[in-house]
């Protein structure tokens, strides 16, 4: 039996189709990512015409219309709300709260919320809104 002593064939791969299909992707992903409004908790916000954006820095506190109590998406109980609190106000002492309560919530539930705020020593609050629909 005798062996070719033939050089190994050299195998050429056309990237051109898969460049394409990572581009396409990536133009896929940065599409639907923008269509994410505002993930978490949902609550139903009054409306108001003064509206600004909560910013990245911001401790996010939010109460659906069943009394949950949510800080930054973790659910938590108004016993340890103080605790948590005081916690990131360690962390960042000059931190903002903004409390996104449902329109359904009674008043004396977002008055307890920011009662502990206060006596965190958090001076910094804000009620989250929604934009005023246009009457129709």
């Amino acid at each position: 039996m005798q062996l070719s002593n033939s050089r190994p064939r050299r195998v050429n791969l056309d990237l051109t189709p898969l460049i394409d299909v990572v581009l396409m992707l990536v133009i896929f992903f940065m599409l639907t990512t923008t269509f994410v409004l505002s993930p978490g908790v949902q609550v139903d916000l009054p409306q108001g015409s003064s509206l600004q954006q909560p910013r990245e820095s911001d401790a996010i506190i939010t109460i659906t219309k069943d009394g949950a109590v949510y800080f930054q998406d973790a659910q938590v109980s108004l016993e340890t709300l103080q605790a948590v609190l005081q916690r990131a106000k360690s962390q960042q002492p000059r931190l903002r709260v903004v409390i996104k309560a449902d329109t359904v919530v009674q008043h004396g539930r977002v008055v307890e919320v920011m009662d502990m705020a206060k006596l965190v020593g958090i001076e910094r609050l804000a009620i989250a809104t929604a934009p005023k629909q246009a009457a129709q």
